[in-house]
C-alpha cells in the first residue's frame, strides 16, 4: 500500500515485506546492468536515491570495495529498517538513512555516481525537478547519474491506471530526458535495459559553468 509521506509530496511504499515478496526478485535482476552502465568501479561515492529494500546499493558496496562507499536513502522508515537488516545479515558495509530525493542531507559534490531506480514515477512534476536539482548538488563535476524507470507500454499503462488510484505519476522517456536536462545535466543517453520494462537515462555533470 502506498501512502503521502510528511516530509516528501511524492508517494512512499511502506509496507516494505510485500514489496520484497511482489518484486524484489524482478528488481533484483537489473541490479548488475544498471551498475554496469553507470561505470561503477572501487573507490567510487555511490548515492542510491529511493533505495527500497536496498537491493542497488548493497550490489554496489561489492563494486566500489575497497575505499569506495554506497549509501542508500528512502523516505520510507520501513524500507530503510529492511536494507539495514539485508546488509547486516549480508555483512556489507553499505549504509541507509531515512531521507526525501528533494532533500537529500549530503554536502555538495559528495558523490562520484547517482543511481536511482523506479522512483521518479512515485514524484509529482515539480518535486521531479527538485530532486533532479538535488542529485546534481550532491554530485560532483564530471559525476555520472543513470536514472531508471518504466519502458514499456504495459507497464507504463499500468502506472497511468495507477495514478488514478494511487497517484504515481509516470513518464514517457523523451519526458524523463526534459527533466535530466533541465537540471543541468549533459552528455545524455536514453535506451531501454535488457529486461525491456525499464530503461536508463544517463547523463554527466558539467564541470561548474560549463553547459552544452
Amino acid at each position: 500500500m502506498m501512502h503521502a509521506h510528511s516530509q516528501t509530496s511524492g508517494i512512499v511504499i511502506h509496507r516494505s515485506r510485500l514489496y520484497d515478496l511482489v518484486g524484489g526478485h524482478f528488481i533484483r535482476t537489473t541490479d548488475a546492468e544498471i551498475l554496469s552502465r553507470a561505470g561503477v568501479a572501487p573507490g567510487d561515492r555511490l548515492l542510491d536515491v529511493g533505495t527500497g529494500p536496498g537491493y542497488l546499493a548493497l550490489a554496489a558496496s561489492k563494486l566500489v570495495a575497497p575505499g569506495g562507499t554506497a549509501i542508500g536513502i528512502d523516505a520510507s522508515p520501513e524500507m530503510i529498517d529492511r536494507a539495514r537488516m539485508r546488509a547486516e545479515r549480508a555483512h556489507s558495509e553499505a549504509e541507509y538513512r531515512v531521507a526525501t530525493a528533494e532533500s537529500l542531507p549530503f554536502d555538495d559534490d559528495a558523490f562520484d555516481v547517482v543511481v536511482s531506480r523506479l522512483v521518479l514515477h512515485h514524484l509529482p512534476g515539480d518535486v521531479k525537478g527538485q530532486a533532479l536539482a538535488e542529485m546534481a548538488r550532491v554530485l560532483r563535476p564530471g559525476g555520472r547519474l543513470l536514472i531508471v524507470d518504466l519502458a514499456s507500454p504495459a507497464a507504463k499503462g499500468a502506472h497511468h491506471l495507477a495514478a488514478h488510484l494511487m497517484g504515481t505519476h509516470p513518464d514517457t522517456g523523451a519526458v524523463l530526458e526534459e527533466v535530466v536536462s533541465g537540471a543541468g545535466f549533459t552528455q545524455l543517453t536514453h535506451g531501454k535495459l535488457k529486461h525491456g520494462m525499464l530503461a536508463g537515462v544517463a547523463a554527466v555533470n558539467p564541470e561548474r559553468g560549463v553547459q552544452e
